[in-house]
């Protein structure tokens, strides 16, 4: 008998998911449908079920969708749930499709991560055979799945059906060459690392610099565990698309790219931002939190006057650096828009704001639970950005042009922040005090320096430069947009042909 809220049983499974598929209504006509089917390659997408990891694979399916390929996105039925929750409308440029995690109803009261990713591979194994099993008899099997690398179990399902495979990185080249150096040979707090790390192309990095999950691997077994298993079969994939650009990460892919068939295919930014290229592709259209409107307030503000502050939509910040936070803000005498998602109902005093807060800074900014990020980076009004620096935000930061004041929590964030701050130079790392609390002081100095210090104008002019280097990425011709054709063009290649036909990557490898 199957424990409460597992589901890993295929045949008594079957029925409850066939009856969740019919929750999608196109609003395409059914002869259109036939067309599409009939002469466009079709592929799926399968991100990792956070904000963030689903923002960007979207994003990337509309530059596909764009290039020709017809897009089918792969969620878990509760994810879908808490997608319409946010905004009822599901992304018109692509259709939906879902497998299950084992937890259709929501997660328990007491869950384990652990428990979650073995039976959200158990489950999700199972539920996407028999989607590919269903897609192939309605004649509409896909030439390619392009799957979140925290998902490496989906490769074997897709080449157990003939199908290519390619792994999608959400997080930056450098971090993933330091997560592959250390693939087999790190397991953990008895793992004695040799600091700084030094790897080709990269400058040293010292604990403080290196990836959480690293530096502090006792804190986080099973998020270590998450991140070094995304190898575990990645020499077979038939891609690695890595959500990069050559002149931002180059020298780092290549020393990622030994053995791995890597395609740098970023920034995945809406082209509204870039290119232009793309008709009404002005920003993600999955969202997990309901939007509040901070726009019209920004139009209020100088040009360049406003401190942009949010820290990602997946983890709590502890009270007390929430506090520093807050006084920072207010010490820096800066307009600001601060983003404070409110925190999960299992978390006690996460994300509070401190006592008197909102009344010493009625007239000096505004607090909101979500915003348009992209719009609000690109306001005239927004100066710098407060950031956490997961790498969607980084890359944003960077693609707009915008200087950045880097706080890092956790994961990967202490190493986007070293390259923010010492290789890229478009912004300042906060310095963390001994018990890890970026102080309200050292937040006031940072934005002041970003903003009005000596190097101000400097890390301006860097920050511009890369954005026009993002740009040029993207344009007809750039480096990605080669790379996204050169993918298009091998899915099709495979199209009456056969996965073995390309000759890379698959289990048969000789």
């Amino acid at each position: 008998m199957c424990e409460p809220g597992f589901v890993v049983d295929e045949e008594e499974h079957a029925p409850s998911y066939k009856r969740h598929t019919l929750l999608f209504q196109t609003s395409k006509k059914p002869e259109e449908m036939e067309v599409e089917k009939a002469t466009r390659g079709h592929v799926l997408v399968l991100p990792y079920t956070t904000q963030g990891h689903i923002n960007p694979m979207l994003q990337f399916s509309r530059r596909l969708t764009h290039k020709g390929l017809r897009v089918t996105l792969v969620t878990t039925i509760q994810n879908l749930k808490d997608m319409r929750k946010a905004n009822p409308s599901d992304p018109d440029f692509v259709s939906i499709e879902l497998i299950s995690d084992g937890f259709d109803d929501g997660l328990p009261s007491e869950f384990t991560v652990d428990a979650y990713l073995a039976t959200l591979e158990r489950v999700g194994s199972l539920t996407l055979d028999s989607l590919l099993a269903r897609l192939s008899v309605e004649g509409s099997r896909p030439l390619c799945i392009i799957y979140d690398s925290f998902l490496p179990w989906v490769l074997d399902v897709a080449h157990a059906h003939g199908i290519l495979g390619a792994t999608y990185h959400t997080q930056s080249c450098a971090v993933n060459t330091i997560y592959r150096h250390l693939h087999g040979k790190f397991s953990g707090k008895e793992t004695k690392l040799e600091l700084p790390l030094s790897l080709p192309g990269m400058p040293l990095l010292d604990s403080l610099d290196l990836p959480s999950l690293i530096a502090q691997p006792e804190a986080y077994p099973a998020y270590l565990k998450l991140v070094m298993e995304q190898f575990r079969n990645m020499d077979k994939a038939d891609f690695v698309l890595e959500n990069s650009f050559e002149s931002l990460e180059g020298e780092f892919s290549r020393e990622l790219a030994k053995g791995l068939p890597i395609k740098m295919i970023g920034p995945a930014v809406p082209s509204a931002y870039l290119d232009n290229r793309i008709p009404d592709d002005k920003g993600p259209t999955a969202h997990l939190c309901k939007a509040v409107d901070c726009l019209n307030w920004l139009d209020e503000r100088p040009f360049r006057s406003t401190v942009y502050a949010a820290f990602g939509s997946l983890v709590s910040m502890a009270v007390e650096q929430m506090e520093e936070i807050a006084w920072g803000l207010h010490a820096s005498k800066r307009p600001f828009v601060w983003v404070v998602k409110p925190p999960p109902i299992y978390l006690e005093g996460g994300n509070l704001l401190p006592k008197g807060f909102s009344e010493a800074t009625i007239d000096q900014g505004i607090v909101v639970p979500w915003c348009p990020q992209l719009e609000v980076l690109s306001h005239t009004a927004t100066a710098c950005f407060l950031t956490h620096c997961g790498w969607n935000s980084t890359l944003e930061g960077l693609s707009l042009g915008v200087p950045m004041v880097a706080v890092p929590q956790w994961t990967d964030q202490p190493t986007d922040a070293k390259f923010v701050s010492d290789v890229w130079q478009v912004g300042i790392r906060a310095k963390a005090d001994d018990r890890g609390i970026v102080c309200r002081d050292e937040v006031a100095k940072c934005l002041r320096d970003v903003l009005d210090d000596d190097r101000a104008a400097q890390i301006r002019r860097n920050a511009e430069r890369w954005r026009e280097l993002a740009k040029e990425a993207l344009d007809e011709g750039g480096s990605s947009d080669r790379n996204i054709d050169e993918f298009v063009a091998a899915v099709l290649e495979n199209k009456d042909s056969g996965r073995d036909s390309l000759g890379v990557g698959g289990p048969n490898q000789a």
